[in-house]
């Protein structure tokens, strides 16, 4: 893997908290992370892009299936 060492200025109360809630060990591991979680939620399809370009079938029913346990 390619690394690139860089400085940066990150306010530490910012980077302390997100230590904390990650239980991450060190400033690199908590920024990696970060910003592997960024790419993953870029790139999830927005819902409102999608609005309106899924058909149903025209007596697909959702009540019914939950009712049944059957999945298509």
């Amino acid at each position: 893997m390619n690394m690139l060492r860089t400085n940066l200025e990150i306010d530490q109360d910012l980077l302390i908290n997100a230590m904390e809630l990650c239980d991450a060990k060190t400033v690199s591991e908590i920024i990696e992370n970060a910003l592997k979680e960024l790419i993953q939620t870029r790139k999830q399809v927005n819902l409102m892009d999608i609005k309106g370009t899924i058909k149903f079938f025209d007596d697909y029913d959702y009540k019914q299936m939950r009712t049944d346990g059957n999945i298509i």
